[in-house]
């Protein structure tokens, strides 16, 4: 799914979707480490073997399907971006937080992100500073 056909989100909808979100991405940084574990234990790391790079783009292809079925935006390693309802400010979460914190512009990436004002969990008034 592409940026320009994401699904819209409050920042209600996307908390809510933030477990499913968070869980599909465990599995996947499960999944990788498994990967990795395997590669290490073959012993020979002096060239990366075609199973390893099929299995972590399995891994990262599925996470990011997955991603994309929920109307959210995969990107960069497990980064999520969802459509606010202003057409130029995306949601953003990463792995590791328990809900939704921060914003961006939608021409901006993950270094430009900045704290949602008061409580990821408050209202959406926090769209007030966009403008």
């Amino acid at each position: 799914m592409s940026q320009d056909s994401a699904k819209v989100f409050s920042l209600a909808e996307a908390n809510e979707l933030v477990p499913l979100v968070a869980d599909a991405t465990a599995a996947a940084v499960r999944r990788l480490d498994v990967v990795r574990q395997r590669y290490k234990r073959a012993g020979d790391e002096s060239e990366i073997p075609p199973w390893v790079l099929r299995e972590v783009e399995a891994a990262l292809s599925e996470w990011s399907e997955k991603i994309s079925e929920l109307g959210a935006v995969p990107k960069g390693y497990f980064t999520v971006d969802f459509q606010s309802v202003d057409p130029e400010l995306l949601y953003c979460w990463t792995y590791g937080e328990e809900h939704i914190a921060h914003t961006h512009k939608v021409w901006e990436n993950f270094s430009h992100r900045r704290p949602i004002e008061g409580s990821a969990q408050g209202p959406d008034d926090h769209l007030k500073w966009v403008n």
